[in-house]
């Protein structure tokens, strides 16, 4: 603010993207400095961005941002799924009986933004589902762990992993398992309809402008790849009538079931009954002893003998039937449909979630995931998380998964099966751990009321949290010319230069959904000196986390580092108040490029003289190129005679020899002319 007048403006005060102080401010004066007191009350990276309006014509300066890292007891964030009232009854308590703080909130409130997870040290998802994480949310859990160091436990649930339709998203990327069941032996031949609504109404576009009937196409492409070979599907589609898009058919040609499948599209009328009539004459002959049948459609037509058929179905051939309700008016039939056919009913609002239920509707049809007897886990090698813990109480169930090559089994399940049951593994810079039980008294009855229930998952959580602070890492950035540059000095704990790092930086802007992640890796410079460089796209706070891979040095030595930083607006909106002391910037403009000030001239010298060219100040400048230019074009052919042709000494003899054999004749004919005259005289 330029002047003395009274300034009032609206501060804020946000954090991810939250408000967490606004006043208006007043004051008098050019400049002014608030001193704002927060109460963080949990330690993490915090992210700040401070806004205040009604200043000036210039928006692009009235917000900066801020990061700051508290120290403290770690922070959890604890994310409930389904019946999660159950799911917090033990495990709450026993993560607070360990030390840690911990946060917890539904599946719909996960953070989307980086800041929103910056500030927790790990995070722990309890029987939650896919479909109740959208894929942005997951891709951010994904950015947490793998480019900023974060924590993850998953703990199981009959909503979880394979049945919780994990399959092929950035959730099960992060976990030390995969959902899928390798052994074929165990798993029953399993024959599966896909029927899918293919009215008008399915070229609706999602709100990421993805027509539903394009989603339906992934859903069965991806629950296809999770079939085994010796599977049967058809795919069948619906509108006023019934077509096979693929009849039964064994998946062990899977592209071409999915060249069928991208065939589908959406036109015509609803005639549900059509396309139930049109599976009901073919499935009942499938030889295969699992027989089910997925149901798309929003809805939108008869209900008369869609009950009737779909009981008829269940109660003489055994055959299940799911439906998956699209669009806000739910049709009650279809509930119906669901209950008597004995499969599940998904009443969808957010279609993005369609692939990840036919995921998890597939591993429910083979009945062979959830496996419940109970039985005492096996230890493997010596863990962090197992430390002081000698013995382990039964469980009554889990849910079957495969663990990834690199992945570290710590308890596995009873033979001959031997399923994971408790898995680690890095993922990026951060850690993750997969606990296939659940935490609560349907499958960990036992665990529970055992006395090392908090030590267990105390040490679980600590395990996937990495130290964001270093002292033998000095992170600083030297923005200029829209160039960031990372200067890193590395000391060992007794100030000597650390040489022969491999420095690797994430840098993820705060405020961003889209997760995208800047990897610098450091070069260096000089003795325990380390650089890279980056261009910053946006105006705000960016975290930092600094990793080493190489090898070889001392365990004392803590080589990363979570750090921040701030990228302010343009210097151009850099306003400097005006007072008696500060220099006019008009006026200095005016000394350094030799101009003057035109309020010291005269009233007349002021009108004329921003307009008079001064000659001795704008010398005129002449291009001598078309002069040059000429002068080659001239001394061209001389250049090639001299450089061409090759004149001896004999050619220049020659030459005199010529120019004397030509004025001979003439001195001949003088004398001859002498001659004739001298006759003529003597004649007379």
């Amino acid at each position: 603010q330029i002047g003395s007048d009274t300034t009032t403006v609206n501060l804020t005060v946000l954090s991810s993207d939250q408000i967490i102080y606004q006043r208006q401010v007043s004051w008098q004066g050019a400049t002014h400095t608030e001193t704002i007191r927060l109460r963080t009350g949990t330690a993490g990276f915090r992210d700040f961005k401070v806004r205040i309006d009604n200043t000036d014509q210039f928006f692009q300066n009235n917000t900066l941002s801020a990061f700051t890292r508290v120290e403290g007891i770690p922070r959890v964030l604890v994310v409930l799924g389904e019946n999660g009232e159950d799911n917090a009854r033990y495990l709450i308590p026993a993560l607070e009986d360990a030390g840690l703080i911990v946060t917890t909130i539904a599946p719909e409130a996960f953070p989307t933004t980086s800041a929103g997870l910056a500030q927790y040290d790990s995070v722990v998802l309890v029987n939650v589902p896919a479909t109740r994480l959208t894929n942005q949310r997951m891709e951010n859990l994904r950015s947490y762990i793998g480019d900023l160091g974060g924590g993850l436990v998953v703990i199981g649930g009959d909503s979880t992993y394979g049945v919780g339709g994990y399959y092929r998203t950035p959730l099960e990327d992060v976990l030390p398992v995969e959902m899928q069941i390798k052994d074929e032996e165990r798993l029953p031949r399993l024959t599966i309809a896909y029927m899918i609504d293919r009215s008008g109404s399915m070229g609706a576009l999602t709100e990421d402008n993805i027509p539903y009937i394009e989603l339906a196409k992934e859903a069965i492409i991806r629950s296809l790849e999770f079939l085994q070979p010796t599977d049967r599907a058809a795919v069948g589609s619906f509108d006023t009538q019934a077509y096979w898009i693929a009849p039964f058919q064994d998946v062990s040609d899977r592209v071409q079931l999915q060249r069928l499948v991208g065939t589908l599209r959406a036109s015509g009328g609803t005639s549900i009954l059509a396309g139930m009539r049109l599976v009901a004459e073919t499935i009942i002959t499938e030889p295969a002893e699992i027989k089910h049948i997925i149901l798309l459609t929003d809805g939108g037509a008869d209900q008369a003998g869609l009950v009737e058929i779909t009981a008829s179905l269940y109660n003489q051939h055994n055959i299940t039937t799911s439906v998956i309700s699209i669009g806000r008016d739910e049709a009650a039939f279809l509930r119906q449909m669901a209950e008597v056919g004995h499969g599940n009913y998904h009443h969808v609002l957010n279609v993005a979630s369609i692939p990840s239920i036919f995921t998890l509707e597939t591993v429910l049809a083979t009945r062979s995931y959830i496996q419940e007897q109970p039985f005492i886990p096996q230890g493997g090698m010596p863990h962090p998380i197992l430390q002081g813990i000698s013995s382990l109480p039964l469980l009554y169930g889990y849910i079957a998964t495969t663990p990834r090559p690199t992945a570290q089994v710590l308890l596995s399940g009873f033979a001959p099966y031997n399923d994971p049951i408790l898995a680690t593994w890095q993922y990026g810079l951060g850690r993750s751990v997969a606990f296939m039980s659940d935490a609560t008294a349907r499958w960990a009855t036992e665990w529970v009321s055992w006395d090392g229930f908090s030590r267990f998952w105390g040490q679980t959580v600590r395990w996937t949290i990495t130290e964001g602070r270093s002292d033998n890492l000095e992170t600083r950035i030297i923005y200029q010319d829209g160039v960031a540059r990372m200067v890193v000095d590395a000391r060992d704990n007794d100030g000597r230069f650390l040489n022969g790092l491999n420095l690797q930086s994430n840098i993820v802007y705060s405020q961003t959904s889209n997760q995208s992640v800047t990897r610098v890796i450091l070069r260096q410079t000089a003795p325990g000196l380390y650089e890279g460089e980056f261009i910053p796209q946006e105006e705000g706070a960016y975290f930092i986390r600094m990793t080493n891979t190489a090898e070889g040095f001392p365990d004392d030595l803590s080589l990363s580092q979570t750090t921040g930083w701030v990228l302010s607006y343009s210097d151009e909106y850099r306003i400097r108040p005006l007072d008696d002391t500060t220099p006019n910037l008009l006026e200095t403009i005016a000394t350094l490029t030799d101009g003057r000030n035109i309020a010291t001239l005269p009233e007349a010298g002021r009108i004329r003289f921003p307009f008079e060219p001064d000659i001795s100040l704008n010398p005129r400048y002449v291009p001598i190129s078309p002069l040059l230019l000429l002068l080659v074009a001239l001394l061209l052919p001389l250049d090639i005679a001299v450089r061409r042709l090759i004149i001896t000494r004999g050619d220049i003899q020659r030459l005199m020899a010529s120019i004397r054999r030509d004025k001979t004749p003439a001195e001949q004919q003088e004398r001859m002319a002498n001659l004739r005259s001298a006759r003529e005289r003597a004649r007379r």
